[in-house]
């Protein structure tokens, strides 16, 4: 089944313009059951799971190491050394805990922003149409022109809750008025289907090359050796 989807936005002259789209209804439960709690995005964390699991195993043998080797040699040091210790192992598992989420968070992100691009493209054609209309073919007029994706997203009737977090976490990350106006030449041309091409594409580059690419694990390479030299330090300074 198809849902309608529409929006209402106002345009330079004071007027209201409404779009309308059709969206299918099992992109939108898609999109939704990936990401409707940290639980269900963890279990969709792929190959990302497991890595941060095993992760997370060997931090905590480290911490719990460092504690038991505290606690046993007390009597040679501080008595709270141990809880030092404790504190610190804690802080280093949390904040890895945290780190870890939000790279599984943003690559299941990026699964359920693909089966998202039917409203990308739709809202990428607003936009265009939107400062089409507003520079009314003056290029100064567009370059200093904002289009706000954002809010165009939360003007969208009847979107679900979850797809609009989604769209807006991606936008948010995105320079979305400097894409707009790389694609002055082609806007003004008049092509409007061709410009929310352009922009679209400009967008899923910049989203995949900026943002998801770069959605990298390899700071584990030194958080593990700067949790273990902290310890270490505490340990023989107390």
């Amino acid at each position: 089944m198809k849902e309608e989807i529409t929006l209402q936005l106002e345009t330079s002259n004071g007027k209201s313009k409404e779009y309308n789209f059709e969206v299918d209804n099992v992109v939108l439960q898609n999109a939704q059951i990936l990401l409707s709690s940290p639980i269900t995005v963890i279990k969709h964390g792929g190959k990302g799971l497991l890595k941060s699991i095993l992760v997370l195993i060997i931090i905590a043998i480290i911490n719990i190491s460092f504690f038991l080797y505290s606690l046993i040699n007390v009597a040679e040091g501080k008595a709270y050394t141990p809880i030092l210790v404790l504190l610190l192992g804690l802080i280093f598992t949390c904040w890895y805990t945290y780190k870890a989420y939000n790279y599984i968070y943003i690559n299941v992100t990026r699964e359920a922003i693909k089966g998202l691009t039917p409203i990308l493209k739709k809202i990428c054609g607003i936009a265009v149409d939107v400062v089409s209309t507003n520079a009314n073919n003056d290029e100064t007029k567009l370059a200093k022109a904002h289009v706000n994706a954002t809010e165009i997203v939360n003007k969208i009737n009847n979107l679900p809750y979850l797809v609009k977090k989604i769209l807006i976490f991606l936008f948010n990350r995105i320079p979305f008025s400097g894409i707009i106006n790389e694609a002055w030449d082609v806007i003004n041309s008049g092509d409007n289907e061709k410009a929310t091409d352009v922009v679209y594409g400009k967008l899923s580059s910049f989203a995949n090359n900026k943002i998801f690419n770069k959605n990298k694990f390899n700071w584990i390479l030194w958080y593990i050796p700067l949790n273990i030299i902290v310890l270490v330090v505490l340990i023989k300074l107390l």
